[in-house]
């Protein structure tokens, strides 16, 4: 590796490279709420541009994740037969492999769906249920592709899924790796395994999966990009234009199960939840819970919807998944557990939020059928019925 981007070289290495003029430089912004180190999103007038790149020392952890991103964005245009698939990847602009770091680009017109809710204060049904069709596309599509298939697996011993750091967690930690290890991952580290039943339903749910279509495998609403005006534009239509979404970051993807992807959303729209929840060791985790600026009632809606236009759109997945729904609530679990990596970062996070997330995750993953509603307001009987009576599926 010969440059090692950071703030003060970076805008220089974009003009280096062609991919900014001088000029740009004028108009340039760094969204500091999603930068973060070796990530930047850089705003322009027209369009946003994403700069990745990932240091050799974290290679051991994370792979080349910037190799395996460019590798899918080569991929999916060459298939005649992923148009729905190639159109919600973004546009590369610059791939240097000297260096591993990745630049693409997308529309000033959209927006990251965290992002679009902590805005509007709303969750609109319409939303939800093109993320929900989005997704069953990906998958359906995905899997009646032979040519994607034969391609992936192809690498198979790469491209399977992994829990994000899987072999620090599920086996005991030896001395000589802390110093490979995130520091901040060692907390969670340290309090994931003392639970035994939470590990051992973790490594049951990777263990026993059903892979069978292209999966984004890290779909965080941060992830999910729509167009700013996608509740006005999709109240004029019952038709999802593909233009209105676009995912991005696809650095984990894998030949994998469906209900990976959507249960890892669901836990985006848990998170909008938890975060809103104001911990305080004077009271006891049910009331916290209930006390949440953004209550879990505002989001049931948003959450069923979305399942439901999954199965909608790609109903035969009950078939070939018999335990589908879950799964798909293990798999929002698991997405909390990951996820709790990442946010063990910020150092605002208190231990009793930490725990807070912790105790939810533990209870989708350990007791998916008995959490089921308390998560999408309705029994799994509800959501399968509503969605396969407005699919017309026999």
């Amino acid at each position: 590796m010969k440059s090692k981007l950071n703030h003060q070289n970076l805008f220089k290495y974009l003009v280096d490279a062609s991919i900014c003029q001088e000029k740009d430089l004028e108009y340039l912004q760094v969204d500091a709420k999603y930068s973060r180190n070796h990530y930047w999103i850089l705003n322009l007038p027209i369009y946003n541009i994403v700069v990745k790149q990932v240091y050799h020392k974290y290679e051991d952890i994370l792979g080349n994740s910037i190799s395996n991103e460019r590798y899918i964005y080569d991929f999916l245009p060459s298939c005649p037969d992923l148009f729905y698939t190639s159109s919600l990847a973004p546009n590369i602009l610059y791939y240097d492999e000297l260096n591993s770091i990745l630049v693409y680009k997308y529309s000033s017109d959209s927006i990251n769906l965290e992002s679009y809710y902590e805005n509007n204060k709303s969750f609109p049904i319409s939303i939800a249920k093109l993320v929900g069709h989005t997704l069953a596309t990906l998958h359906s599509e995905t899997r009646n592709s032979h040519n994607c298939y034969k391609y992936l697996t192809k690498y198979k011993d790469s491209f399977q899924y992994t829990f994000p750091y899987n072999k620090y967690i599920f086996n005991r930690i030896e001395p000589e790796n802390l110093s490979k290890f995130p520091v901040e991952g060692l907390r969670f580290i340290s309090f994931y395994q003392r639970y035994e039943k939470l590990k051992n339903a973790v490594i049951e749910l990777v263990a026993h999966q059903s892979n069978c279509c292209l999966t984004h495998n890290n779909l965080q609403l941060s992830k999910i990009l729509i167009h700013r005006q996608s509740e006005k534009l999709l109240s004029k239509t019952d038709y999802y234009d593909v233009s209105l979404i676009k995912l991005i970051d696809w650095e984990r993807f894998s030949w994998g199960e469906p209900a990976c992807d959507l249960g890892i959303a669901i836990a985006g729209y848990l998170l909008v939840w938890l975060n809103s929840i104001t911990v305080h060791p004077g009271i006891e985790l049910e009331q916290s819970l209930q006390l949440a600026t953004m209550p879990l009632e505002s989001i049931y809606p948003s959450i069923a919807a979305m399942t439901k236009a999954y199965i909608n759109t790609y109903p035969k997945v009950l078939e070939d998944h018999t335990d589908f729904l879950k799964r798909v609530t293990q798999f929002a679990g698991l997405g909390l557990i990951s996820r709790i990596l990442g946010i063990l970062q910020d150092p605002n996070l208190s231990n009793n939020q930490f725990i807070c997330m912790m105790e939810v995750g533990k209870n989708l993953l350990c007791q998916p059928e008995k959490s089921f509603s308390s998560v999408f307001g309705l029994t799994v009987s509800d959501i399968i019925d509503t969605a396969l009576h407005s699919s017309n599926y026999h």
